[in-house]
């Protein structure tokens, strides 16, 4: 190759300051050398070890922030620590996705009825006798709440938490856990309703007894049928157009 040709090559970028930071913690964190809750160097320590300026650090740490791999506290005990990962950072692309359009409530009811039945097969007669009490517990609770006239949704969120919590698969739990705190945004400040607060409690209740019977087929059944009815009522059942044009 000619020494014209060499010249008219595209240089390789060199990587921007910040992003030394943002590979080294990254490094870190994947192969265990750093764990949760550990902290991080200061900014003057980090900026001399990667030889780049405290701006550079500061906007490496609000990268590795976004990605959810590192929280940052202020005050007098701030500093960087190693976030605990799981779903937040799920939610929070979850969220973005929907404040730009780019998801809607249909949607999110429509990824339950895909993810939840199944994981209602799965949990099927594996049920721990202390999962099965947490389960229960939920089911009264919430039954206490709608009779003194209180909101339910968030209590009847919470047993689908427990189930998926319980399938034994940790990436179906964070995905179905991740959508279900978005739902918690999205439907927050509606009013509750008595009436489908009640039918949630009865629809668990036939839930929670296939899966305590280890029947997987009705408890995939019971789940799906209660989706739908709950996505109906909240306006988010697509339409039979819609579904065959999907």
């Amino acid at each position: 190759m000619t020494r014209a040709a060499e010249l008219a090559l595209p240089r390789p970028r060199r990587p921007r300051a910040f992003q030394r930071i943002v590979d080294d913690v990254r490094g870190d964190v994947f192969r265990r050398r750093l764990s949760a809750g550990d902290r991080l160097p200061g900014e003057a320590e980090l900026a001399e070890r990667h030889a780049v300026s405290r701006s550079a650090v500061r906007e490496g740490l609000r990268v590795l922030e976004l990605q959810g791999l590192v929280r940052v506290e202020h005050g007098f005990r701030g500093g960087a620590f190693v976030a605990d990962g799981g779903r937040r950072a799920v939610t929070d692309a979850l969220d973005t996705m929907l404040r730009l359009e780019h998801l809607d409530r249909a949607e999110i009811y429509a990824a339950r009825r895909y993810l939840e039945p199944g994981i209602a097969s799965l949990v099927a007669g594996r049920l721990a006798a202390a999962t099965i009490s947490e389960l229960q517990a939920n089911i009264d609770e919430s039954e206490r709440r709608i009779d003194a006239g209180r909101p339910a949704f968030q209590t009847n969120l919470a047993f689908h938490d427990i189930v998926a919590r319980a399938c034994g698969n940790r990436l179906l739990a964070l995905m179905t856990g991740a959508v279900l705190e978005l739902l918690r945004g999205v439907e927050a400040r509606r009013p509750s309703d008595e009436r489908v607060n009640r039918e949630a409690c009865r629809a668990h209740i036939a839930i929670l007894r296939a899966l305590r019977d280890g029947d997987a087929k009705a408890a995939s059944s019971a789940m799906a049928v209660h989706l739908e009815r709950v996505a109906r009522h909240y306006g988010a059942a697509p339409s039979r157009a819609k579904g065959r044009s999907a």
